[in-house]
């Protein structure tokens, strides 16, 4: 499985020893409450940790692409700070080709440094670069606004409202060739949008 790296950080697989780092950050429900309250999935943090470890190796076994860990380069022996990388649910049939959906979240306490940025950055990167995917949306709640900003940071702009998760979200889409128009504006930098704080 691919091992990415950033400026700042290190960038894994999530693997089945994360899964205590995973229960901590569910546990803290009212960081995490948009992945929390989605009707008719259970709420219990172990629970949810399961559900995000075992479809993220599920995709990086059939895909190639899953959650990546984050990790501080100079701190990579620490339990991870949070995740980012691509939502696959165990037996979808999808092409990463075609297109993806980017996800993350970070602990209360990793918060505000941007790390989140640089660490989706760099998954993009190796989505558009690498894997050759045409095209990458992402999905919140409508209320989430760290979440929207970061999108459109990261160079995502607002598609539409839909219904997902069996409630309203808001779709955020990216195309490659918008993403590589990016890389090539003078607010980029170094594979990290210069104006990402979360």
């Amino acid at each position: 499985m691919t091992v990415l790296a950033t400026g700042r950080l290190m960038l894994r697989p999530l693997a089945r020893g994360d899964l205590p780092a995973l229960e901590g950050l569910f546990a803290d429900r009212a960081h995490m409450w948009d992945l929390m309250d989605i009707p008719g999935r259970s709420s219990d943090p172990g629970d949810l940790a399961r559900y995000y470890l075992e479809r993220s190796l599920w995709a990086f076994e059939r895909h190639g692409a899953g959650m990546w860990g984050m990790l501080e380069k100079d701190r990579n022996d620490a339990p991870i700070m949070g995740y980012t990388g691509f939502v696959m649910d165990i037996g979808d049939d999808v092409n990463p080709a075609e297109r993806l959906e980017a996800g993350w979240a970070i602990a209360r306490q990793a918060a505000g440094r941007g790390h989140a940025a640089e660490a989706t950055e760099r998954i993009l990167e190796y989505a558009f670069v690498d894997l050759g995917t045409h095209s990458i949306q992402a999905i919140t709640s409508p209320h989430n606004l760290a979440s929207r900003r970061l999108m459109s940071r990261l160079g995502f702009t607002y598609d539409r409202d839909v219904v997902a998760y069996q409630g309203p979200q808001v779709l955020y889409t990216i195309s490659r060739q918008d993403w590589l128009a990016g890389r090539r504006s003078p607010g980029h930098r170094g594979g990290v949008c210069r104006q990402a704080s979360w």
